[in-house]
């Protein structure tokens, strides 16, 4: 029976209370014997405050020498107490009255850390003194007056308790080590079959790497559709729901031919590869590549990515420009049939030399308007834009004119053909759609165009009699897509922004509520033309 992650995970959990318990185990020992260490300390305190209290020790150090009488009683203690190794009783000098090696007596006491019993402290020490390293507790000794005459010291050996703590201490710490090491080879068992069915991945990692995938993955405008080597789906981003209009939860497990057989996924399983195919679903077309998915050289399952193509077709149109010279074509074959139809009237109503005259004041004017601009702006789609653009501009009530000092050769150092058409023709419609949302308001709707080129720089401003913006909208403006137009009409600004960081150049914005904008383009980085680029431009 296959051993499930849950089951896995429960049995490190019983490994690491286990190891928890032993853990507290040992902590314990370690709190009695500290237990241990502090009842010490206290029956060193109390016998050493029981000596300097004692009226024969405080007659002892007032005469300045001991008595038989209290030699042996202070050997009793000794031998009574088994806790009690060695004491000392010394004058203000340091000077043994008493020890348990009489030879001692009289010679200065040993181990230097006296010195603050001196100065009428007791306190516990660990020091070595004449018969080994002890645990001492000194206690200064006071006449009634007040006066200290010296200090008791009572003292134990620590050879006794530091073996007993040591047998303690090597015994848990053997029964830790086979714990740990048990333990150790478990967990480590277990980590490694763990992160093989994980793929390698902890399984925090898998859990963040799966939430921010399907993150990425429901952003996307494509849509994603995944199968297994079976053809079972086991994944659809949030695109491809809209595309076919079903749920993922719906689509999970079944299998793709039932959901979508249009797309031909099961091909991709022979390790089949299409890309940009074609299908019509419902009144949409779509466009999508197929392609098997492996792993270490294994067919694990194929995927299909898809989009909308009006979509795609828009997207193109906007990147290269091709809508807004469209929308040039649209305004000068709307003018020219605007035109023929007024001529025509004017002949069908018999005013022949009224006709004449509409005719040569057009051509007049046409000429004129064409004249100005060949001569200030050279490159040919651009005039061609700019005039389909003072087309539209004339049947929506709004002035445009190109500025008497506006100057482009017909080929760009700074910016190619495409880029400029992109910028022109976003930043007119803007300013038409910024006039118009300004409706009847007084004052004249125009819109003034300057685009200069010279040798250090390309500038390209627009000026424009719309709503203008107010200093909050200014800020958001630099944000990618924000728009007050509606779905699909926050994307020109992008559009500028973006040729403008491709291609090293500078914007400023200058705008006032219910007056109007300005906004300026620079560009001083002169671009490079690859030489493929160069011989094609030149035939």
């Amino acid at each position: 029976m296959k051993t499930t992650l849950l089951s896995k995970m429960l049995l490190l959990d019983v490994i690491m209370v286990a190891t928890m318990l032993i853990l507290t185990v040992a902590l314990s020992v370690r709190y009695s014997i500290n237990q241990l260490e502090m009842s010490q300390e206290q029956n060193l305190h109390n016998m050493a405050h029981i000596l300097a209290t004692s009226e024969p020790i405080i007659t002892a150090l007032k005469t300045g020498e001991s008595t038989p009488e209290l030699d042996s009683f202070l050997d009793a203690v000794i031998a009574s107490q088994n806790n009690v190794d060695v004491i000392t009783l010394a004058d203000m000098h340091s000077i043994r009255l008493y020890h348990p090696d009489r030879s001692r007596v009289g010679q200065a006491f040993f181990g230097g850390d006296e010195g603050r019993a001196l100065q009428g402290e007791h306190y516990l020490s660990q020091a070595v003194g004449t018969l080994g390293f002890q645990s001492r507790y000194f206690y200064p000794i006071f006449d009634h007056d007040g006066t200290q005459l010296g200090f008791a010291h009572v003292s134990m050996l620590m050879s006794n308790l530091d073996s007993l703590k040591a047998n303690v201490l090597r015994v848990n710490l053997q029964t830790l080590a086979i714990v740990l090491l048990v333990g150790g080879l478990a967990a480590g068992i277990l980590t490694m079959s763990i992160k093989r069915s994980l793929l390698g991945y902890e399984p925090d990692q898998l859990a963040r790497f799966f939430v921010q995938r399907g993150e990425v993955m429901d952003s996307l405008e494509e849509g994603l559709l995944a199968v297994d080597e079976h053809g079972s789906i086991i994944l659809a981003n949030s695109a491809t729901e809209r595309i076919l209009g079903i749920s993922e939860e719906t689509m999970r497990g079944k299998d793709v031919d039932s959901i979508i057989p249009q797309i031909g996924l099961k091909e991709s399983l022979g390790g089949a590869k299409d890309d940009n195919l074609a299908i019509t679903l419902g009144d949409e077309s779509i466009l999508y590549s197929r392609m098997p998915l492996n792993r270490k050289h294994r067919l694990i399952g194929a995927m299909a990515i898809m989009r909308d193509h009006s979509e795609v077709t828009r997207m193109a149109e906007q990147l290269t420009g091709v809508n807004h010279l469209l929308d040039a074509l649209r305004a000068n074959t709307h003018e020219f049939m605007n035109r023929l139809h007024v001529i025509l009237g004017l002949l069908q109503g018999g005013n022949v030399d009224e006709a004449k005259r509409y005719i040569m004041d057009i051509s007049h004017v046409q000429s004129a308007t064409i004249t100005t601009m060949t001569k200030t702006i050279e490159n040919q789609t651009l005039a061609a834009l700019i005039l389909g653009k003072i087309n539209r501009c004339n049947e929506l009530g709004i002035r445009m004119h190109v500025r008497s000092d506006s100057a482009i050769p017909r080929r760009s150092r700074f910016l190619p053909t495409t880029a400029l058409i992109t910028i022109v023709g976003n930043l007119v419609e803007n300013s038409i759609d910024a006039i118009q949302e300004r409706g009847e308001a007084e004052g004249e709707a125009e819109i003034a165009l300057l685009i200069n080129e010279n040798e250090h720089a390309l500038q390209i401003s627009l000026d424009d009699t719309g709503t203008g913006l107010s200093p909050e909208e200014l800020e958001r403006i630099a944000r990618p897509g924000y728009t007050t137009k509606g779905i699909h009409r926050g994307t020109g600004l992008r559009l500028i922004r973006g040729i403008v960081e491709n291609y090293g150049g500078g914007m400023t914005v200058d705008s006032e509520k219910g007056v109007g904008t300005s906004m300026t383009l620079a560009f001083r980085q002169v671009r490079h033309v690859s030489k493929t680029a160069e011989s094609f431009r030149r035939l």
